[in-house]
């Protein structure tokens, strides 16, 4: 899940916001109506292909789908999220209202590619104008969830490649909190971090509550879930990670 709108002539880009009719049943990106609106709204020719993301899918996710736009050069694959569309809080922003927030706050975060960021958000309507979710539309991220990776570093006694990987997410970390003014992710684990070997990139996904106060640092919350990795893969993993992990960022401040 990844990429962002893109500028032209270098003018800030706008992250739009569309309204999508689902009416008052169970949310369904395949419907044929709703589909038609996605498409349309998205700039897709034809009729995409969807397909429901199983698995865990995030606990404040509402629903993942995967829309595949077929075109000729190459299919593209539009992840999209469904979320709650109303303040838990007044003082308390929607992942959407802090999306919005982030774009304006830093105008070049829509064309990061080491970050998910959304090509659209639409508010999603049932009868009689009332709303009922937000809806995020992220372009696929490039490479394999981090957590996947670990696993098959490890298992392939690929241990030195597996703390190079380690080393290169905390470079990527502190370019990040430089980038951003120190501002922290909110939930920098393995599970939100994509890493395409073939290119050496990673993405940042699930950066929906960016900024948003918490009671851990990024720094802390990831070396705290290398902590619980090692309940399965032994302390080595976990201390030797979090070495590799912590030079690399300290390298880059």
């Amino acid at each position: 899940m990844g990429g962002g709108a893109c500028s032209s002539g270098g003018r800030r880009p706008t992250l739009e916001v569309a309204e999508l009719q689902i009416g008052a049943d169970a949310f369904n990106p395949a419907h044929p109506s709703v589909r038609s609106q996605l498409a349309s709204k998205l700039g897709i020719s034809g009729t995409p292909g969807v397909e429901e993301m199983q698995g865990f899918r995030g606990g404040l996710n509402e629903g993942v789908w995967f829309l595949t736009d077929m075109k000729p050069g190459g299919n593209e694959v539009i992840v999209l999220k469904l979320v709650r569309g109303h303040r838990i809080a007044t003082a308390v922003l929607t992942e959407s209202e802090n999306f919005l927030k982030l774009n304006r706050d830093h105008p070049g975060i829509a064309n990061d590619p080491s970050v998910a960021f959304p090509v659209k958000i639409f508010n999603c309507f049932g009868p009689d104008r009332q709303k009922r979710y937000d809806l995020i539309a992220m372009k696929k991220v490039r490479g394999e969830r981090l957590a996947e990776l670990i696993a098959r570093l490890w298992y392939g006694n690929k241990v030195p490649q597996l703390m190079q990987v380690f080393e290169r997410l905390g470079v990527v970390l502190a370019e990040f909190h430089q980038r951003y003014g120190n501002s922290q992710h909110g939930d920098f684990q393995p599970s939100n971090i994509f890493y395409d070997e073939d290119r050496g990139d990673m993405s940042l996904i699930d950066i929906g509550g960016m900024g948003v106060p918490t009671m851990e640092t990024d720094v802390e919350h990831f070396e705290r879930s290398m902590k619980l990795l090692a309940e399965a893969y032994g302390a080595q993993l976990a201390r030797d990670g979090i070495r590799a992990f912590q030079q690399g960022y300290a390298r880059s401040r």
